[in-house]
């Protein structure tokens, strides 16, 4: 990089001056980083006046919700909402689980539930789980069954989540970060972000489902032509001759 280019860095408020001493100027590692991660956003189509916005953000200790200047939305993907309760309330909305100790410590491990400080509570991070994890264990399925899906879920989930965000990243923030971050433009591509969260979400359901109800069938298909039962229509069947 050419000195021009520094001091250009400088003079736009990019860069912090380096130490000087006498008619020298030291640059630290803080700077190396600081000049790396502006050539990085550069490369993403950022403008320079884009870039001193965030560092500018990043230095302050602002998110980059603070950044892009919006007070108070409504993300779909806010945090549930947990539950504080004693063991025996937790062993109540569980009554065909036995909370044994390796269990209490595998949902633990999983982040499902956390121990409160004063030991005596608990911290329930997803309600919705829990209750969904009940119905399970009461239909019959063991605890470890559960948690066996739920781990392996996770990670699925993960993983979709990851595609809609690198979806939204490709066609959506990139091109508003070459354009420079435009500040009018900020409130339409947040909409925009918020309207995806929901659809993927709801087209996450829909191919479940789909998913679903052809295994299932597929299942019963088998199952029948194993027994000799020909299954003709849905809820009806009839023997084989």
């Amino acid at each position: 990089m050419v000195v021009s280019t520094v001091r250009l860095y400088q003079n736009k408020g990019l860069l912090p001056p380096p130490t000087k001493r006498g008619r020298i100027g030291y640059y630290a590692s803080g700077h190396l980083q600081r000049l790396q991660a502006i050539g990085r956003l550069q490369e993403r189509g950022f403008s320079l006046a884009g870039i001193k916005e965030l560092l500018d953000g990043v230095d302050s200790g602002e998110s980059l919700r603070d950044v892009l200047g919006v007070e108070s939305p409504t993300w779909i993907w806010s945090a549930e909402a947990p539950q504080t309760m004693t063991f025996a309330e937790l062993a109540a909305q569980l009554p065909s689980l036995d909370l044994t100790p390796a269990l209490v410590q595998r949902v633990v491990q999983l982040g499902l539930v956390e121990l409160a400080p004063d030991g005596t509570h608990v911290i329930v991070h997803s309600p919705a789980f829990l209750k969904i994890g009940s119905a399970l264990t009461a239909l019959g399925i063991p605890a470890a069954d559960v948690l066996d899906e739920y781990e392996w879920l996770r990670a699925e989930a993960d993983a979709i989540a990851a595609r809609f965000t690198d979806l939204f990243r490709r066609r959506m923030w990139k091109p508003f970060a070459k354009r420079g971050m435009p500040a009018d433009q900020i409130p339409p591509l947040l909409a925009t972000l918020e309207q995806l969260a929901p659809l993927a979400e709801d087209v996450t359901v829909v191919a479940l489902r789909h998913a679903l109800q052809g295994a299932a069938d597929s299942f019963l298909r088998s199952e029948a032509s194993r027994l000799g039962v020909a299954i003709t229509q849905p809820g009806t069947k009839e023997h084989q001759p």
